[in-house]
């Protein structure tokens, strides 16, 4: 997935249309004040540093020292919050779709069945101390692995490439759970579109 840094633009979903499992006024403030926030930072961090944005965010994030080293912790921290939400967004679909036959079996293989992966994915999430993500991820032998990143660190950052997330920062769900993580982290697990998960895979493995 290949992002414009300078590309900011309205969730593709009508703003309702993931209720009951998140909620309206959730969703317009995550992507339209928490997201939009990393987002305007990165972008002032990088025109201050005369960034010429030829290479994509992705491309940044694994080449991290090309940024000046005075500005890198607070670009780094931009960066994995544009790069984070933008995938957990992508991620999210308001149609119910069956998991492609492809990620299916990348899932059999990986964790033994749909049923242990979503129990594996759901238990490391719940381990988050504070603030952080959950990522399904494809590591240097193209295997997938689950992975925890704390605050907005991203997996690019570890040599891993990311395919899904579940953000567990609280804004992402306390106005309609509170502190109910686990009830949060089983109903969107739901709402995963596998075939955008299965087309990242396919993208960041050709040979």
């Amino acid at each position: 997935m290949v992002i414009n840094l300078t590309e900011y633009k309205k969730i593709p979903l009508d703003y309702q249309s993931l209720e009951p499992i998140i909620d309206n006024r959730t969703l317009n403030l995550h992507y339209n004040v928490h997201y939009q926030n990393y987002t305007d930072k990165l972008n002032n961090l990088l025109k201050k540093n005369n960034y010429d944005y030829q290479n994509s965010a992705i491309y940044l994030a694994q080449n991290i020292d090309i940024v000046p080293l005075e500005d890198r912790d607070e670009i780094l921290y931009n960066l994995g919050g544009y790069l984070n939400h933008s995938l957990y967004f992508y991620n999210l679909t308001d149609k119910k779709k069956d998991m492609p036959e492809g990620m299916q079996e990348l899932i059999n293989k990986n964790f033994g069945s749909l049923s242990n992966f979503r129990k594996e994915f759901i238990n490391m999430a719940k381990e988050v101390k504070g603030s952080g993500y959950t990522f399904l991820v494809i590591d240097k032998d193209n295997n997938l692995k689950i992975i925890n990143t704390s605050n907005q660190d991203t997996p690019y950052y570890y040599g891993f490439i990311p395919i899904m997330t579940i953000d567990v920062w609280e804004h992402a769900y306390y106005l309609k759970y509170t502190y109910n993580r686990p009830e949060y982290l089983e109903n969107i697990f739901d709402i995963i579109d596998f075939d955008k998960v299965y087309h990242l895979y396919l993208n960041n493995t050709k040979q």
